[in-house]
């Protein structure tokens, strides 16, 4: 991307926010360098595992990334050849494979669909025998452990028996008459590695021994007596031998360390990765963002998109900055050049700002503040030609800047290039500005790039009105407070409203009044004809979002019958199965039944207590059918008073008793009455 681009359009306070949300060095240093990419395929697998991970921890845990260092001078320092690494090294090595682990196991464990996190898991190696080596031989402060190795084990009590010896013969010698007058104090001290004793500076010579140190102003002198001489040096033998085992301790975990140092190296670029996009997981967060949709086709539909560095002012303490206002974008589309107008009030330059950032962000793999939905495209080249661009080293005037920088945007045009300028055609005189306004963006136009541009100069506007491709926008301005609301109109061309502001802000009556008179009949002919295209336009747009939304009402609707006739003709084959399989059942049962009986002997009364037996069975079957238990609740509500129809004489009449035992019912018809089956009676 086009470095001054990226400075006009302040990208790196983006990395700088991005660098304040990493949790480990490894994750700031990758935002501090974070560019944005072209490859569509790269940048959608960034935000999916953005969206995985904020998915995943929502909606306030944290990764568990404590102990992460940044190995690589360390891995570098082995790959030159060190051949032992102090023990402050190895104890950061041993936190990182901790954090390795932790974080291994954290996403693996996580219950859901999280595809990229768990290939990025995959990835992670774990180094499980050095973790192991490491801690048998360190303590969590750091220190060799007695336990790391017999021989180890074997000089550590070595040394303690030699200065329990030691400790026995100085306070044996402390106790002496011949050394006692002479000592400034009762107390053992080491010095150098070697026991001693303070004695008096002058006195010195009158104690057999060793002179070991002095103190600073020379008063006392610090000997080793001479009856702890032999011992002292069979300590310092044992202090060397202890120094050696942890040498060699020290050098085998620093050879395992340095066999592996290539994969380790790879392990910490994915924890650094995984980092940064915890990062970006945070400030998604914090910011209210979402993920957008991209294309390679040029299109962005924005929706509620927010200038981020606003929200970043609005979210400081004290902060006097008024509530971010969405705005919502399109552009690639129906048209590929939008041209916004109107009064300088910085809606306009804000827009153009807020869509080039966002499209910036949404490139390095970021969620953007916008709405749920909001599409961006990926382009090979964003240009920007935004604000005052004096150059003061250069001699250069605000208008010939301006004119270098859209020389090199042009150089570069095409179908994949976003365009931003700031105030075309401004800084010269009207005229000539509106012909070179025009010129550049007919020459952009032919490029198909697609292009937001701000600007004063009104003629610009018929552009959008008589060049299919080219629309108008405006940011709308309340007259009344004389400022912006920052909402974005597409499809309404700006005002300068300098009259009503000059009005408002004070201007003298006559003054306005001369300025109207002089404004009167300049271009009312153009200016009529746009008003009635503008106007045809806005019943164009509302008819062709009415078609829309009819169609798609349409669609749905027929979606949705037909997903619900599917489904009613599901449940009918399972019903019709089903009674298929419960009467061949039924009937099977019945038939066994009638071949026993006329098998057997049986007399006129049994025959006919079998019979009741395969007839009470059969009506308990029909009950289980939803009709029979629908019908069983409707004579079981019936009561005294209700209307019921008599399907047999296809009459209404009033019900006046009800006999569920002799399945008997009687119906009132006016002064008559009737007793009849209860299967002949029925909702009226």
């Amino acid at each position: 991307m086009n470095q001054h681009t990226l400075d006009v359009l302040e990208y790196d306070k983006i990395r700088e926010l991005l660098v304040g949300y990493a949790a480990s060095g490894l994750g700031a240093r990758l935002a501090q360098e974070i560019q944005p990419l072209t490859d569509l395929h790269r940048i959608e697998q960034l935000i999916a595992e953005t969206t995985e991970l904020k998915r995943l921890l929502s909606p306030d845990r944290y990764l568990p990334l404590g102990g992460l260092h940044d190995l690589s001078p360390i891995l570098e320092k082995l790959d030159k050849g060190t051949d032992i690494l102090i023990i402050e090294e190895i104890m950061s090595i041993k936190d990182t494979l901790r954090a390795f682990r932790i974080v291994k196991g954290y996403l693996e464990d996580a219950k859901g669909d999280y595809p990229h996190l768990r290939q990025l898991a995959g990835d992670i190696r774990l180094y499980p025998d050095i973790e192991a080596k490491i801690e048998n031989t360190l303590n969590e402060n750091g220190a060799v452990k007695n336990s790391a190795s017999p021989e180890l084990k074997s000089i550590r009590k070595t040394i303690q028996t030699v200065k329990g010896r030691i400790q026995g013969r100085l306070q044996s010698t402390l106790r002496s008459k011949s050394v006692s007058p002479y000592l400034q104090d009762p107390i053992i001290r080491e010095r150098k590695g070697r026991p001693v004793i303070a004695v008096k500076e002058r006195d010195a010579s009158r104690v057999p021994g060793a002179v070991r140190d002095r103190s600073d102003r020379g008063n006392t002198v610090f000997i080793e007596p001479e009856v702890v001489r032999e011992l002292g040096n069979e300590l310092q033998a044992a202090i060397d031998a202890e120094g050696a085992e942890i040498v060699r301790l020290l050098r085998e975990i620093t050879a395992k360390i340095a066999a592996v140092t290539e994969p380790m190296g790879e392990t910490l670029k994915i924890l650094a990765h995984l980092d940064l996009t915890y990062a970006k997981v945070r400030f998604s967060r914090d910011y209210d963002m979402n993920p957008s949709t991209l294309n390679v086709n040029g299109r962005l539909n924005l929706k509620a998109g927010r200038h981020p560095l606003l929200l970043t002012l609005q979210r400081e303490e004290d902060s006097e900055v008024e509530a971010v206002v969405p705005i919502n974008f399109r552009l690639g589309d129906d048209f590929n050049i939008l041209i916004i107008t109107g009064p300088n009030t910085g809606g306009k330059t804000i827009t153009l700002k807020t869509v080039g950032l966002l499209t910036l962000m949404a490139q390095s793999g970021m969620h953007i503040p916008a709405g749920e939905g909001s599409e961006l495209a990926v382009f090979s080249h964003i240009s920007a030609d935004i604000g005052d661009e004096q150059s003061i080293e250069q001699s250069l005037s605000t208008f010939s800047s301006h004119l270098r920088n859209i020389a090199e945007i042009l150089s570069s045009a095409d179908e994949n290039s976003l365009v931003l300028l700031d105030e075309l055609g401004g800084g010269t005189d009207p005229a000539e500005g509106a012909a070179l306004g025009k010129s550049i963006l007919e020459y952009l136009h032919t490029r198909n790039a697609r292009t937001v541009v701000s600007t004063h100069i009104s003629p610009l506007k018929n552009l959008g009105y008589t060049v299919p491709g080219i629309e108008n926008a405006s940011v709308e301005f309340d007259t009344v407070t004389l400022r912006p609301t920052y909402k974005l109109l597409i499809g309404t061309p700006g005002s300068s409203n300098a009259l009503v502001i000059a009005k408002r802000l004070g201007l003298p009556d006559e003054v306005i009044t001369n300025a109207e008179n002089n404004s009167a009949g300049q271009n009312d002919e153009a200016a009529e004809l746009i008003n009635q295209l503008q106007a045809a336009k806005v019943v164009m747009e509302k008819n062709k979002r009415a078609a829309t939304e009819a169609n798609a009402e349409a669609a749905r609707l027929e979606s949705e019958y037909r997903q619900k006739l599917d489904e009613i003709s599901a449940h009918e084959k399972e019903i019709q199965a089903q009674l298929s399989v419960d009467t061949y059942a039924l009937l099977h049962q019945i038939k066994g039944q009638i071949d026993r009986l006329c098998q057997s002997e049986a007399s006129r009364r049994s025959l006919l207590e079998s019979l009741s037996e395969i007839s009470t069975y059969m009506a308990g079957e029909l009950n289980e059918f939803p009709e029979a238990q629908e019908r069983q609740e409707f004579i079981h509500e019936l009561k005294a008073g209700d209307e019921v129809r008599v399907h047999s004489l296809d009459s209404v009449g009033i019900l006046s008793n009800v006999n569920p035992q002799t399945q008997k019912a009687v119906v009132r018809f006016g002064a008559m009455q009737m007793t009849v089956p209860l299967e002949d009676v029925g909702a009226a």
